[in-house]
């Protein structure tokens, strides 16, 4: 069974209608099945991988698992803004100096030169919405022009357009 491959918005990327959740292999230790499932998926034509720092050890299994596998063979994209820790009061962070850790500390646990796509994660645990427009979407714009990502998103629950009006 090969899956379709549909064109992802205005971007030049063409993603499988089929994805990985790295969310599901979060609490896993052990690589041997996450390569297994992965690798059966990706010859069958999945080619979209999700993860994120938030995901505990997503990022770290996930470079694991890819290596070695070409790197036009999947679309990879991470999170910032929302990582993982024991102590609550961290688990979210949209400063530049943070999103800009959280993106370089992304590539380097996947073991890739670049993510295809970095979301701005669950936005609406953002202190105020000009922390997020200047801050959080300039870092990663930033790393957009340093070749680290190539496309930038947003993930969360919708904030209303009218709080963003006041900002454009």
């Amino acid at each position: 069974m090969a899956f379709k491959h549909n064109k992802l918005g205005k971007t030049k990327l063409a993603i499988s209608n089929v994805g990985i959740g790295g969310a599901a292999f979060m609490l896993h230790e052990n690589s041997k099945n996450a390569k297994e499932v992965i690798h059966a998926a990706i010859k069958e034509g999945v080619n979209y991988i999700d993860t994120s720092p938030w995901y505990k050890n997503s990022e770290r299994l996930l470079g694991d698992v890819l290596h070695g596998i070409s790197r036009n063979k999947y679309v990879i994209s991470s999170k910032c803004g929302r990582k993982y820790s024991d102590d609550i009061l961290e688990w979210f962070d949209f400063s530049y100096d943070s999103i800009t850790t959280s993106i370089d500390n992304s590539i380097k646990t996947l073991g890739c030169k670049y993510l295809d796509i970095c979301f701005c994660h669950d936005i609406e645990f953002a202190p105020t919405i000009d922390v997020l427009l200047s801050e959080a979407l300039p870092a990663m714009q930033d790393a957009k022009k340093a070749g680290k990502i190539k496309y930038i998103g947003i993930s969360g629950t919708p904030i209303s357009p009218s709080s963003y009006s006041q900002h454009c």
